[in-house]
């Protein structure tokens, strides 16, 4: 019942999954307090807890039950592929790396730093909409759920060229 309604109200929403990894959740533009949150779980991709955690070869995984962890243990790569861990960085007038390709289904976690100014990451189909500063770091999850090209915008002014400053989204089947 948990996961039918989880799932239907992401599908509301519209937003996919998406977690900060520090307690922030942002949501349709809104950045809102989640105790606890590590991320998404990648077996059910349900929210995860660090209540119900698996440390496969020197790495800590989170999942939303200990029912998880046991089909996680059985084949821990076809869990494991489907991480993708990016670096993104943002600056005066761009992102990097450009684009960013995964794979529909891929849990995608950006570690995003800015090198100069403060800067957005806006991805408006995922509801992703985080600022960055100059010197600072934040994690963010998502499951890329939808198949396509979606644009990353920059959504705090950064200066003169911040209306041409875009990057990409590739999500392939």
């Amino acid at each position: 019942m948990r996961i039918i309604l989880f799932f239907s109200l992401a599908i509301i929403l519209g937003t996919g999954l998406l977690f900060a990894h520090e307690g922030e959740h942002p949501m349709m533009g809104e950045e809102t307090q989640v105790k606890g949150s590590v991320g998404i779980c990648p077996v059910m991709h349900e929210p995860a807890s660090r209540e119900f955690a698996y440390t496969y070869e020197g790495k800590t995984y989170y999942f939303c039950c200990p029912m998880c962890i046991e089909e996680f243990k059985k084949d821990p790569q076809k869990y494991i592929s489907k991480i993708k861990e990016i670096k993104l960085e943002a600056f005066q007038y761009g992102f990097s790396p450009d684009p960013i390709v995964v794979k529909k289904g891929d849990i995608v976690k950006l570690e995003i730093t800015s090198r100069d100014v403060t800067h957005g990451v806006y991805i408006k189909e995922y509801g992703i909409n985080v600022s960055v500063k100059k010197g600072e770091t934040k994690k963010i999850e998502f499951l890329a759920d939808k198949v396509g090209k979606f644009d990353i915008i920059c959504s705090v002014y950064c200066g003169s060229g911040h209306s041409k400053m875009k990057g990409g989204l590739i999500v392939e089947e």
